[in-house]
Order: C-alpha cells, then structure tokens, then sequence
C-alpha cells in the first residue's frame, strides 16, 4: 500500500511540469591516441603517395576560373610536407619533452594510384630498426589547395587553403597499425577586422606563404590527437515541481553541489516512486560535478534499476545517455592516469 502511495504521489507531482535543464562543463578529456610511454624514438614518415585525381597542386582557383601558377618550386610538395611534419614535431615535442621525433620524407618514392593501397610494413620495420624507432606515424598523403575570391569591397582578395591528409600510426613491437585519421581543414584570409569593416593596413600572404601556414596548421591539428585538452560539454539535469528541487536547482548555480546532494537524497527511497528516478540521476549528476566518477556511476545505475521497474522509457533514455557519458569519463580518466 505505500508503494502504492508513494507512486501515486509520484505520478501527481510528475504529471505536473517537470523542467529539464542543461549546465555547461569543461571536461579534461585525453587524446584520441597515444604515444607508447617507453617510445623513446619517434619516426614521422610521408609515404609520398597521389591519387590519380590529386592534380592540381600547382594549380589555384580565381574565383570560378582554375589558373596555373607561375614560378612554382618544383618540389612545392615536399615544402609543404616538410612544413606539415616539422609542426607535428614541435608540438609533440612541447608536450614529450623526453621523446626525440626524427622527419623522414624519402623513405618512399612518389607513387600514385586511383586507390591506397596498404603500406608495405617491412619498410617502417626496416626504418624503425635502423633509427631505433619504437613508434611511427605515417603521413600517407596530403593535398592542399589555394582559392582567391574577389573582395565585395576595395582592398586584397579574400583567400583560403583547403588540405586534406590521411595518417596512420605503426607499431613495430607488435607489428600493427594503432590509429588512422582523415584530416580536412580550411583556413581562410580576408582584410576585415573585428567590426567586419575594411582593414587597410592588412596584408594577407600570398600564394605559396598561405599553403605553408595551413600545411602547418593541418600538421598542428593532427598533433592534438595525441595531447589531452579541455572540452566544452554540458550535462542535464532534472527539476520535478517541488520546493527542495527548485532549491537544489539555486545550489547548482552556485556550484554547491553538496547541499544540492543533500536534498536530492530526501527523495531518492524507493519510497517515492517514479519521483526515485530523477532524484538519484541528479545524484549522479551532482556526484560528477564532485569528480567522484564511482560514486556518480552508482547513482546512475541506480536510476536506471528503478525506471526498469516503473518501465519509464522516457526517464530510461535520459539516464542511458547519462551512464555511457560516465563510463566513457571513468575510462578517460584512467586514461590520462597512465599518461
């Protein structure tokens, strides 16, 4: 009879309007990949593959009219590449000051084909044993390519560079690949300032200077995958019509996540039905703000157990996100524990 009750009373209060909030929150999360920790060496390779349709580096568009450039340098390819590789260098370097990075652009002779082929592995064993590299990323291929546009008032064209570069990472002690990626970045130059109005002092680079500093950037870009960096997220959160939820909402406002717990806990019995669920996922959600993963994980499972048996599929949706957005965050911060 008091499950009765307290479910009763539950379904009175949520029949009413329950508010569903979002807070935001920077997350300290790890890269996407890592460098083996006892890798002393690293080797950063171009395989110094094309595409049969990557034609037009020397090539740039002028507005809707494809042009060739003059006075290009004959190897434009390998400046680019160098410029790329050289920032995935520095930047890693910033971040491992205890690891030595070794660029390697002729390993491979220039190749192309209308399809990528898989790299012949002997060749980065060979090259890992004779520099004594315990790691090795691939830079497989890169294109870049320059665009003007005409400017909609006085002044120096409007321009941008798009790359695109595929990499791979290798193992030799276990003799596998460990990671693949497919870049695309854009950067782009106008003379505008902040304000959007006409900088007449602005110089944008030209041709060649504006493909090198976005085969910098596109090299900048791939080394954040293996560096831990804040993120912005948010996380949701529940305000089912009652006074202490309303104030619990006050105490997240002002990040005073222990009195929010404490009265969020009023309600989390099984006494109160359906009422239960939200209780105890703001639990986890507060218990996370406390960076107490385990705890908030609890919480969230515990949630879940009790929408189970209310087969309340709309609260099981929340909390489902809510628990692999946990399990996901245990597992980072492992992760950046072993770093």
């Amino acid at each position: 009879m008091k499950k009765f009750a307290g479910f009763l009373l539950s379904a009175i209060i949520l029949a009413s309007c329950t508010v569903y909030k979002d807070y935001p929150v920077d997350i300290y999360k790890p890269g996407e990949a890592n460098l083996p920790p006892d890798a002393k060496h690293i080797a950063l390779v171009y395989r110094n593959f094309k595409y049969d349709n990557d034609t037009l580096l020397h090539y740039y568009r002028d507005n809707r009219t494809l042009r060739k450039a003059k006075n290009d340098p004959a190897n434009l390819d390998s400046v680019l590449v160098a410029a790329c590789l050289n920032e995935v260098a520095q930047q890693l370097k910033s971040a491992n000051a205890d690891k030595e990075f070794h660029i390697f652009t002729d390993v491979f002779k220039p190749h192309r084909a209308a399809k990528m082929a898989a790299v012949n592995t002997n060749v980065l064993d060979n090259l890992a044993g004779t520099v004594d590299a315990s790691y090795v990323i691939l830079l497989e291929t890169f294109s870049g390519f320059y665009a003007e546009y005409d400017a909609e008032q006085t002044g120096p064209k409007p321009r941008e560079v798009i790359t695109a570069n595929v990499w791979s990472a290798y193992n030799p002690s276990i003799q596998k690949f460990t990671d693949r990626k497919t870049l695309i970045d854009t950067i782009f130059w106008n003379n505008l300032d902040d304000s959007g109005k006409p900088d007449t002092k602005s110089k944008l680079p030209p041709r060649i200077s504006a493909l090198k500093i976005a085969s910098q950037l596109a090299g900048e870009n791939y080394a954040k995958r293996y560096t831990a960096d804040w993120v912005n997220a948010h996380r949701t959160y529940t305000i089912p019509p009652l006074p202490d939820f309303e104030t619990a909402e006050k105490f997240i406002q002002k990040s005073d996540w222990d009195s929010a717990i404490l009265l969020w806990r009023r309600y989390a019995d099984d006494k109160n039905g359906k009422l239960a669920i939200h209780a105890r996922y703001n639990l986890a959600f507060g218990y996370e703000m406390k960076d107490d993963i385990d705890s908030a994980i609890q919480w969230i499972n515990s949630a879940q157990q009790l929408a189970v048996s209310y087969h309340s599929r709309g609260d099981l949706k929340l909390i489902e996100q809510y628990k692999n957005i946990l399990i996901q965050r245990k597992k980072d911060i492992e992760k950046l524990n072993r770093m």
